[in-house]
């Protein structure tokens, strides 16, 4: 039988090959025949201690003190066991007397550095560090735990040879590797912070810190997929490791997977409710979302507990300009800055707020400081061209676009703001090629594809079948995935009952589509039906509140997710639903793709088909869309309104009609006020042949003066032998100036092949007569309605050579124009433009025909 010295010799050497579980039996029957053997209980709690059983350490190397209290190294293992308990203190306590005890002790040193660097003492700590290493030169641990304060102080060139030092010691030290990757990762150099983070876990396969950096490293490199995998690999070594969940939900989150983002940041914050980072990520998430008010209450809970944090400052602020309250906003953006003067991305987002509040100078200023601090930031090149865009400089946004383009190739913003700058100075053959790398670069997004579909609408060059095919192709991207999985509708089948009606648009304000949804809303017969509007308006303004009483229920959805909308317009129970936007921006058509009414219309905002087959109607008339003429072009079934597909209600700040300028100026003055990216070649073209031939005419066109567009009218026009100074570029301006504009001319002349709609019925309450060119498609057609309620058919042309003969046949007649410009008004008031009551019942009739045809019922009838 073996002596209790021999077993605890064999215990001893299970110990030190790592044989814990051997080792621990052996001890234990040591001390059932030698209980105050005071090295088997130390060594007994030293094995607890690296099992993780703290407190049993704490136990038996107390028990051992009690019996041998002059040995230094059982004081500085007990040292170590409160360390690992947390209390510090305790810890502190015990290696300072093991020092006393043995000043040469260099592991003591080196536990004592530990606890002062845990406390932020580093110079402390540094000094414990320095003096392990004088008594054991060899000392590897201590060489790495002089790195990681030397790290932490910026010292990045000392962390690292310590770091090597430690390797080349030890190679076999997982954790120097892994400390010497995030060293290499902090100086940005990716792949060799890899090649160590994979050395670590050679080294310790179970290393769930090296499975995490390694991690953080794929994420940078925008491999997801990889870094996801980590996450996890470090979630399956230990479960309650919430850095793990936070990095794998901030992954989650960059590839679109929200909910399952928002599940891990939770999970996090279950775990370590004090995690400033899982709170700051679980805002931005829910602010994806537009879940604004749980957004706000996370971020706020991420500055109670770190108040400096400029991310979530910044990002609260971005959250609240997009709530509109804005000067809350710009405080909170002034605080971020305090913090982080040099973050690229505040000065962007503060540049963003001044472009809301129209703070132009100061709003470039913030891009270009956004750009000095971070050259390659493509989002503040984005952002700058879509001001200069605003603010009618498209050469500068060209300009702007390129060089973002440099930075980022694969940008399809910027390839989408390119697209508007080229549009703007109508070169709609590059503008469109710049569309299609965008939706190129980004397939999944609706938005770069709806954009591109605008687009086409404003090319002579494609016909209506073509452009048909491409929102074909939208739809079956991106709708009629959601539309396949729409539930039935459970709605009241009464027939004669109230219907619900919700109205659909971010336009529920001082906005061109608003001066004909108002006047609808407003007339509505609410015993017949129950108005629900769901108002995608950021900042509400008088107009909005103008508009609030015409509702029966008003939801402020812009904080709403196209799937949560979709909701909402569920629980709501409508029963037919209208979209006001269509292909243009801002518009909810992946809410409308889920199917939430039984009855879905689209009207106003667009001048085309959807495309998607959950749309089941568009509103019309006869002169905008033919019978048999256009309905080939639509997935949605035409409802042709009578009289007129739309009313009017004119601008409340439209100033008294002026007289005549061509009687007192002695020439004919023509005039285009539309969105000049509606202005091709053809139109020029028309425009400078009607020069032509009415000599001393001139021309006004709104459009940005100075630069590209003003060069190539002066070209253009030389070429023809016209005197440039004949045609005058006005910028855009506020409202009413730009109705005192309109006064300026005797004669509007409207671009094809896209007509203008608000423009001419401006132009009307103006008393100025717009001659037009209408085509084969609704684009072409729709701003002949309201030509035609006026007694104006006669200006509306089927060609270009009768586009110019009529605007040369009516500068010839002064004596008509200077009766339209007296009449125009009048006959507009008295006609059915602004027949508010009865368009809206006419409207009210379509909706209760769609709805008895929905029933199934034969009282329907044919909707027409």
């Amino acid at each position: 039988m073996a002596t209790t010295a021999e077993t605890f010799q064999v215990a001893f050497t299970h110990h030190q090959a790592g044989e814990l579980r051997q080792a621990e039996a052996l001890y234990r029957q040591v001390l059932q025949v030698e209980p105050r053997h005071f090295d088997a209980l130390h060594l007994l709690g030293l094995v607890a201690y690296q099992v993780g059983r703290h407190d049993a350490a704490v136990e038996l190397i107390a028990q051992a003190i009690g019996m041998r209290g002059d040995r230094a190294i059982f004081h500085s293992n007990l040292g170590e066991a409160y360390r690992a308990l947390g209390k510090l203190n305790e810890a502190e306590n015990c290696f300072r007397q093991a020092l006393r005890l043995d000043e040469n002790l260099p592991d003591a040193h080196n536990n004592l550095g530990n606890v002062l660097r845990a406390r932020g003492q580093s110079a402390e700590a540094m000094a414990a560090f320095e003096e392990a290493i004088r008594l054991r030169p060899a000392y590897a641990e201590a060489h790495n735990n002089l790195g990681t304060v030397l790290q932490a102080q910026g010292d990045l060139a000392g962390a690292m040879a310590n770091y090597r030092q430690a390797i080349a010691l030890n190679p076999r030290y997982a954790e120097a590797y892994n400390n010497l990757g995030t060293a290499w990762r902090t100086q940005g150099d990716l792949t060799a912070a890899r090649e160590c983070y994979e050395q670590a876990l050679q080294q310790a396969p179970r290393h769930r810190d090296a499975h995490l950096n390694l991690g953080t490293v794929y994420q940078a490199q925008k491999q997801l997929g990889p870094a996801m995998a980590c996450y996890r690999e470090a979630l399956r070594l230990d479960p309650g490791f919430a850095l793990a969940h936070n990095n794998l939900g901030t992954a989650l989150k960059e590839s679109n997977r929200l909910e399952e983002a928002i599940a891990s940041f939770r999970e996090a914050l279950r775990l370590q409710s004090d995690c400033v980072d899982a709170h700051f990520n679980l805002g931005a998430a829910l602010h994806v979302q537009k879940n604004w008010t749980a957004a706000a209450e996370t971020y706020g809970e991420a500055l109670r507990l770190q108040p400096d944090h400029a991310p979530a400052l910044a990002s609260l602020a971005t959250l609240r300009q997009h709530q509109g309250r804005l000067d809350e906003a710009m405080e909170l953006f002034e605080r971020a800055l305090q913090i982080d003067p040099k973050s690229a991305i505040t000065h962007l987002k503060r540049a963003n707020l001044h472009k809301l509040k129209k703070m132009v100078p100061e709003a470039i200023a913030g891009y270009e400081t956004a750009l000095r601090l971070q050259p390659n930031n493509p989002e503040a090149y984005n952002n700058l061209a879509v001001l200069l865009n605003d603010i009618a400089q498209p050469d500068a946004a060209i300009e702007c676009c390129r060089k973002g383009l440099e930075q980022e190739p694969a940008s399809a913003a910027l390839y989408d703001n390119l697209a508007t700058a080229l549009q703007n100075l109508g070169r709609l053959d590059e503008a469109i090629a710049c569309s299609r790398k965008s939706v190129e670069l980004r397939p999944e997004t609706a938005e770069g594809h709806t954009n591109l579909l605008y687009r086409l609408n404003l090319h002579p060059d494609y016909d209506p079948p073509t452009i048909f095919a491409e929102h074909l192709a939208w739809a079956r991207r991106h709708a009629e995935p959601l539309t396949a999985l729409a539930e039935p509708h459970p709605n009241d089948r009464t027939p004669d009952r109230r219907l619900r009606i919700g109205y659909v648009s971010p336009y529920f304000r001082d906005h061109a589509v608003n001066f004909f949804s108002e006047p609808m809303i407003a007339a509505h017969d609410h015993r017949q039906f129950e108005i629900f509007c769901y108002s995608d308006v950021r900042i509400p303004d008088q107009v909005t509140s103008r508009l609030l009483p015409a509702a029966d229920h008003w939801r402020d959805v812009f904080d709403q997710s196209d799937e949560r909308l979709a909701r909402t317009v569920r629980d709501d129970r409508i029963d037919i639903l209208v979209d006001l936007t269509g292909h243009i921006a801002g518009n909810r058509l992946l809410t409308f793709a889920r199917k939430p009414a039984p009855i879905q219309v689209t009207y106003l905002g667009y001048q085309n088909t959807t495309g998607m087959s959950a749309m089941d109607y568009r509103l019309t008339d006869e002169r905008a869309d033919p019978s048999g003429m256009t309905d080939a072009y639509y997935t949605e079934r035409l409802v042709r309104l009578p009289r007129c597909f739309f009313c009017y209600r004119p601008p409340d700040e439209a100033p008294p009609i002026a007289p005549l300028p061509a009687l007192e100026a002695g020439h004919v003055t023509f005039g285009s006020f539309n969105n000049f990216s509606k202005v091709g070649p053809r139109v020029i073209d028309a425009w400078l042949t009607i020069l032509t031939r009415v000599p001393h005419s001139r021309l006004l066109v709104l459009a940005h003066r100075g630069g590209y567009l003003q060069r190539h009218f002066d070209e253009l026009a030389q070429a023809r032998g016209i005197d440039p100074a004949r045609i005058e570029l006005c910028d855009k301006r506020p409202r009413t100036e730009y109705l005192g504009l309109l006064q300026q001319a005797d004669i509007g002349l409207d671009p094809f092949p896209f007509n203008g709609h608000t423009t001419t019925c401006d132009s009307i309450w103006m008393g100025l007569p717009v001659v037009m060119l209408q085509g084969q498609c609704y684009a072409s057609r729709f701003g002949g309605s309201a030509l035609a309620q006026v007694g104006l058919e006669d200006l509306i042309a089927d060609s270009a050579e009768h586009y110019v003969d009529r605007a040369v046949a009516l500068a010839g007649d002064l004596d008509r124009l200077a009766r339209l410009r007296v009449e125009l008004r009048p006959r507009m008031a008295e006609s059915g433009l602004l027949d508010f009551a009865g368009f809206s019942r006419n409207l009210e009739q379509a909706y209760r025909q769609m709805w008895l045809a929905w029933l199934g019922s034969d009282a329907a009838g044919a909707i027409r």
